[in-house]
């Protein structure tokens, strides 16, 4: 995740299916923090901190080889007792700054 994140990736979690992640991780952007926390809930549940196992997937807004980056518009997050998905609604593809 790491080497990702140095890279250029801009990453964000849009399912969730394991005890430790909640409705608010759904969205997030794998970010320094965030993987922090991902190794703390490795520690605290046995999850793998890069979702290796199933227990989050991730969308791709912007990677060094994109021409365009993903912005989204409108997303809703779908929660059902103890998983659920971030749903994009709405986006739109944007010129890299």
């Amino acid at each position: 995740l790491q080497d990702m994140l140095e890279s250029g990736f801009e990453v964000i979690i849009t399912s969730a299916s394991v005890e430790g992640l909640n409705e608010e991780w759904l969205g997030r952007r794998i970010d320094n923090e965030c993987i922090q926390d991902l190794k703390e809930l490795h520690e605290d549940f046995g999850i793998n901190p890069a979702g290796e196992g199933g227990e989050y997937e991730t969308l791709v807004l912007d990677a060094p080889f994109f021409k365009k980056r993903i912005n989204l518009i409108k997303t809703r997050k779908i929660w059902k007792i103890d998983s659920g998905r971030l749903l994009v609604e709405k986006a739109e593809t944007l010129e890299k700054a």
